[in-house]
């Protein structure tokens, strides 16, 4: 369940993107891209949804069956701690390696190459 949880902050997005970008050029045009990975984005998303429900009714079969009085699934604290991991990743990711850059020296404080 964590691992589909965790498709749903990175690969997805960035597939659809990708196929937004496939199609920006194929058409030239930004606005179809656009259109088009937005247009993938949802259902992807929502599909990876219905699997984690569909895993999370199992695992409470699951566990019913073996006795313990399982009234609720793990998908909310699941899908909620995968949320938390790839935002301090995304975060740790912006802010050490990438770097939002210098207002005063525009690209990251490397020497601009001087035409001549």
């Amino acid at each position: 369940m964590a691992c589909v949880s965790l498709v749903c902050w990175g690969p997805i997005p960035v597939a659809c993107l990708w196929v937004g970008s496939e199609i920006d050029y194929v058409s030239g045009s930004v606005f179809v891209g656009i259109v088009v990975a937005f247009l993938a984005l949802f259902p992807m998303l929502f599909g990876a949804l219905v699997i984690l429900r569909d895993l999370d009714s199992a695992w409470i079969l699951v566990r019913r069956a073996a006795g313990h009085d399982q009234r609720r699934g793990a998908m909310g604290r699941i899908f909620g701690a995968t949320a938390f991991v790839c935002t301090v990743a995304f975060v740790f990711w912006f802010v050490v390696i990438h770097g939002p850059g210098s207002l005063i020296t525009p690209g990251r404080g490397e020497t601009p190459a001087w035409p001549g």
